[in-house]
């Protein structure tokens, strides 16, 4: 079993600051699509009721979901499990992405059914980590505005909404391969 995993970052985990809190051993592989998905922020956090970042079959197979592939080490995991709130806000998916010229099998977080509502909007800082994570791989202008389009509310927890903002202002450098 080898000791590297490889994981398929589309919301807030694509910024590197992000997902070192989580997993410190990530590297960055590069930038990945995934076809015949869309991107929704319609999962509703369990942790505290803002929608955060969920993957969705899309109607046109065309559409594609952009996102960034780390490998990380296997015994960091579980850290990353407890932070996505693993069968609980959301279920561990296998499936593969296009990385360069190659298909790449990868593993991703999906809402669970129960915790998908359309209703929720996201809180600003998290809408604005996951465009600073965009940005920051060169997504597409297309797919930037429509992270930045999306309507978001202020988070009423200001501790919580000023560590997340504090995230934006730090290196992002994630390792070999950047």
């Amino acid at each position: 079993m080898s000791e590297w995993i490889r994981y398929f970052a589309y919301g807030s985990n694509m910024l590197p600051a992000r997902l070192r809190e989580r997993t410190p051993s990530c590297r960055r592989v590069g930038v990945a699509t995934l076809s015949g998905h869309a991107l929704r922020f319609n999962q509703r956090s369990t942790g505290d009721g803002s929608a955060k970042c969920n993957i969705v079959e899309a109607v046109n197979a065309s559409d594609q979901v952009y996102g960034v592939v780390f490998d990380l080490r296997v015994h960091e995991r579980p850290a990353l499990d407890r932070a996505e709130d693993l069968d609980v806000g959301y279920r561990l998916q296998h499936l593969t992405v296009e990385l360069g010229d190659s298909v790449e099998p990868v593993f991703c977080y999906v809402a669970m059914p129960n915790t998908i509502d359309d209703s929720v909007r996201p809180f600003r800082w998290y809408r604005d980590i996951v465009l600073h994570g965009a940005r920051r791989h060169d997504f597409p202008p297309h797919y930037l505005q429509q992270i930045q389009s999306t309507h978001v509310i202020e988070d009423p927890n200001r501790r919580r909404d000023a560590h997340h903002r504090a995230l934006l202002a730090l290196p992002d450098y994630s390792g070999p391969g950047d």
